[in-house]
């Protein structure tokens, strides 16, 4: 499952991702408001061996994405899917979907993965036309995620440091399902329903989407009965083992949220030193890039070139320690996003810079892999919450067209 976050740049873990006027969908990273803190040594580790693109993305878990994929505003919720289970994907999809985005709720989640605990506080506001959010991350350093529909800031007061982005967020709990061609996943998923349970005091219908390939993992899900809001998410391994979970421990839906005062704290920024990153849109065609056979399921989302920051120096020495300055910050990544529906998985292509060590490593942070490779003068990083092979596929089939 997936959590909100961060751009996916070069900024610090994170958790949290919004989505888009009542709809949304992965970054460069604000990677911090829904995801489990990592060692510093982990960070680098992954500073050595991936692209600080990539690696921001592999600490932050999901993937953002700039752009809006907006839904319509005050469609109804769907019913309670029935027992053909085998007919009913699509219903279940537009059910969570529809749920996230069209109740306004209060609550606490959990997420763990690889070790890692994490928790954050979320406040969704939504009357059908309007969405707003904040996402506190309650553990580490205080962050503060908000989203006006497709407007997001990042803040971290202790730094007084902000970042505003115009953007979806691809996976984005309690919301992890972006609209989309819910045959096509049928292609990739099978639906099975579970017996049902109960997740903060909440009635749940449980559902598992079982993937029939190896090219992706399984997810089971608990979706509160009368509303059909996701209450948690599991992401599973080759053998049923829990890879991430991520749950509401406590949870309010309904009740008289001020979304004034949501606005208001988003507008605070007086004395914040404010990042507003720019992103091109472009196509891997026209950079030079092709992929000789697609991988199983998964289509292209969007691509984008985006410039390479460094990571930020952080105030407190608990924090880790990274390169302030690299070699060729200043650059530009190109990223290519794919998605099968729920699985997403980024490409990140940057020049190859001289003098800079970096190893053609696998890595692993929970359940998001990523692996490097060479390309002549090129670096290529896969990055997902997907089966190593899968990468492998992506960064094996990558060719280069023609020179710069």
């Amino acid at each position: 499952m997936s959590m909100p976050t961060t751009s996916i740049s070069m900024t610090a873990p994170a958790s949290a991702r919004p989505q888009a006027i009542c709809a949304a969908p992965p970054s460069r990273r604000y990677l911090h408001a829904e995801r489990p803190r990592r060692h510093a040594s982990m960070r680098i580790h992954l500073q050595a061996g991936l692209s600080r693109a990539a690696a921001a993305t592999l600490l932050g878990g999901a993937l953002l994405m700039p752009g809006a994929h907006a839904a319509t505003p005050g469609h109804s919720a769907s019913p309670t899917i029935g027992s053909t289970a085998t007919a009913d994907l699509g219903t279940l999809l537009r059910r969570i979907q529809d749920a996230g985005l069209q109740q306004s709720y209060v609550g606490t989640y959990v997420t763990s993965s690889g070790g890692q605990i994490s928790s954050s506080r979320i406040t969704h506001y939504c009357d059908g036309r309007e969405q707003i959010e904040r996402i506190e991350a309650l553990d580490g350093q205080m962050r503060r995620v908000f989203r006006h529909n497709d407007t997001i800031h990042v803040l971290w007061p202790a730094r007084r440091s902000a970042l505003i982005e115009q953007r979806d967020l691809l996976g984005r709990f309690p919301q992890p399902l972006p609209p989309g061609d819910s045959g096509r996943l049928a292609d990739s998923y099978e639906l099975m329903l579970e017996a049902d349970d109960r997740v903060a005091g909440l009635e749940a219908q449980v559902v598992t989407l079982r993937p029939r390939d190896t090219m992706r993992y399984a997810r089971r899900l608990w979706l509160e009965r009368r509303t059909g809001l996701l209450l948690r998410s599991d992401l599973l391994g080759p053998q049923g083992e829990v890879l991430e979970s991520t749950a509401f421990s406590e949870l309010q839906i309904g009740g008289k949220l001020q979304p004034q005062q949501l606005l208001q704290e988003m507008n605070q920024l007086e004395g914040y030193q404010i990042s507003r990153p720019s992103y091109q849109p472009t196509d891997l065609g026209a950079e030079g890039w092709s992929l000789r056979a697609p991988v199983s399921g998964f289509v292209a989302q969007r691509v984008l070139r985006r410039p390479i920051t460094p990571w930020p120096t952080p105030r407190s020495t608990a924090e880790p320690q990274p390169v302030s300055q690299p070699p060729g910050a200043g650059a530009s990544v190109l990223q290519a996003v794919y998605s099968d529906g729920l699985a997403n998985v980024s490409l990140f292509i940057e020049p190859h810079v001289a003098g800079v060590s970096r190893r053609e490593t696998p890595a692993t942070v929970g359940s998001t892999s990523a692996l490097s490779r060479r390309l002549g003068d090129w670096w290529v990083t896969a990055v997902g919450a997907v089966p190593p092979a899968t990468l492998q596929q992506f960064t094996g089939s990558l060719e280069r067209k023609r020179k710069p």
